[in-house]
């Protein structure tokens, strides 16, 4: 959780320091004001990058030398510092000590969802993968070497696989059946454990028409291979088909999370707005698992909330909003809370972003 952000040299910002809410807090303010640079850099805080551009060096202010991310988490009294120079590598201090964006999603885990991302249903596997794999990564100590195993495995069988050394390829297809069944246990697990936070969630919002049909909904988890048959089953039967592609086809690293209205892929079913909401639940429920099972404070950044979203979908985010219990960051370009509101969430704080600047 981020408890302050001091921003310096920092795309539109000269200097500001910011107090966040460990619960909601609301940037809003025109195009160009700034609202998405906060977000950036609060996301930066868990990744060392940027969700908008992956030239870091284009985050720093113009006709400056640097810039520089400060975060601290109040809870725990850590701190984190981001420099990056012009002409030198982004350095990472955690507790003033040099680190890695390897251990940033560790001590300041968060998610963001952007105009890039929002769509859950529609992305690839790939990056539904990637968003279970984060929170596994940061709830269970011994994950990253199981993930590292098991796609250190698959590069052997794969650099086999191409280079047609088939001798000794059922030495591979153990190694990668046992890491890949430790990878899929953990990924299956926190998945469960997703699901029925998802569903506690639909229960406690107010029923609507979008909830209703959200409700129709079927997620699934695919292990990357037909469970009837063991990994190693699958790899050996496979083996010739592999042979022939240089390439292995089944296993852990085509697992997927594949959501479903009445046995159709959803992408095809749900609109736009739809999939966004679908996309912050999912979000939302996973952070709550992070939470309540793991006692970690996971960030929930939302960038431009409006977009996509029409009135009856965004009435929906805002019922959301009071059943959360972690902290969550998001923008939009209009103020949709009035004083009256405000009361209605836990640890609200709102943000005019040009009286920031």
């Amino acid at each position: 959780m981020i408890s302050e952000l001091k921003l310096n040299n920092f795309r539109c910002f000269d200097s500001t320091n910011i107090t966040l809410s460990p619960g909601i807090n609301f940037f809003y303010g025109p195009n160009g004001s700034g609202k998405t640079s906060i977000l950036e850099a609060a996301y930066m805080c868990s990744s060392g990058k940027s969700f908008k551009s992956s030239n870091i060096k284009s985050l720093i202010s113009f006709n400056k030398e640097f810039f520089s991310i400060g975060a601290y988490d109040s809870t725990r009294g850590y701190t984190l510092q981001i420099t990056k120079n012009q002409d030198k590598p982004i350095l990472l201090k955690i507790n003033n000590t040099k680190s890695t964006t390897s251990n940033l999603i560790k001590e300041f885990p968060a998610t963001a969802i952007h105009n890039s991302t929002f769509a859950f249903a529609n992305a690839s596997p790939d990056f539904r993968r990637k968003v279970l794999d984060r929170s596994l990564f940061v709830s269970n100590s011994t994950f990253s070497e199981i993930w590292f195993g098991f796609y250190r495995s698959l590069k052997q069988r794969n650099g086999a696989l191409k280079k047609g050394l088939i001798n000794n390829i059922d030495t591979w297809n153990k190694k990668v059946s046992e890491e890949g069944h430790k990878l899929d246990l953990n990924r299956v697990s926190f998945f469960k454990e997703t699901i029925e936070e998802l569903n506690s969630i639909f229960n406690k919002i107010n029923p609507c028409k979008i909830t209703d049909k959200l409700k129709y909904i079927t997620i699934e988890f695919f292990s990357g291979w037909n469970k009837e048959k063991t990994l190693y089953e699958v790899l050996f039967q496979n083996q010739q088909k592999d042979i022939l592609s240089k390439v292995t086809t089944r296993g852990p690293h085509k697992a997927d999370i594949k959501i479903l209205m009445n046995g159709m892929d959803a992408k095809q079913i749900l609109s736009r707005g739809e999939q966004k909401i679908l996309s912050i639940f999912w979000c939302c429920a996973q952070n709550e698992v992070l939470k309540k099972k793991y006692n970690i404070n996971a960030t929930l950044i939302i960038d431009d909330i409006k977009s996509e979203l029409d009135d009856s979908t965004f009435g929906v985010f805002l019922n959301l909003l009071k059943f959360i219990d972690n902290q969550v960051i998001f923008s939009c370009i209009d103020d949709h809370f009035s004083s009256k509101m405000d009361s209605d969430y836990k640890d609200f704080k709102k943000f005019h972003v040009e009286q920031l600047r």
